[in-house]
């Protein structure tokens, strides 16, 4: 039984480091303004991953948050036209993967830690973009 722990913990640590690993820290950045679109994508067992496309003063900037129900379990929620602030970090598709948001500039949803690492427990490596669900690409 305790082998079967330690194999389990062995696995989900890995699983965690691997996923973590598409979160680039030296390419973190912070951006602001209003929601566009809230886009929200089904995995085939019915999760759901939410991401932004949010008007910064560059342009257009998709942002890849996590599953819904991780974010809607913090209390949390987004609609169009709504301010948000963003830390996170570009992943090579161009998405950012938003390690915590804020409609205040104050308090904050920490969606990864600091290494990257999701907060919510399906992580999976075969996560296209960071939002926590196995979805088709969003074009």
């Amino acid at each position: 039984m305790r082998k079967g722990f330690i194999a389990a913990g062995i696995v989900f640590l890995f699983g965690a480091a691997v996923f973590a690993q598409g979160y680039d820290k030296k390419a973190e950045t912070t951006l602001s303004g209003p929601i566009r679109y809230v886009i929200s994508a089904a995995s085939p067992d019915g999760v759901v991953g939410v991401h932004l496309e949010v008007t910064t003063s560059t342009g257009l900037v998709r942002v890849a948050l996590g599953p819904a129900m991780f974010i809607a379990s913090n209390n949390y929620y987004f609609f169009v036209d709504e301010q948000v602030y963003v830390v996170g970090a570009k992943s090579k598709t161009g998405e950012i993967w938003a390690r915590s948001i804020s409609k205040d500039g104050k308090s904050f949803l920490t969606l990864r830690d600091d290494d990257g690492t999701p907060r919510w427990a399906r992580a999976t490596e075969d996560d296209p973009d960071g939002c926590g669900v196995s979805h088709a690409p969003i074009r």
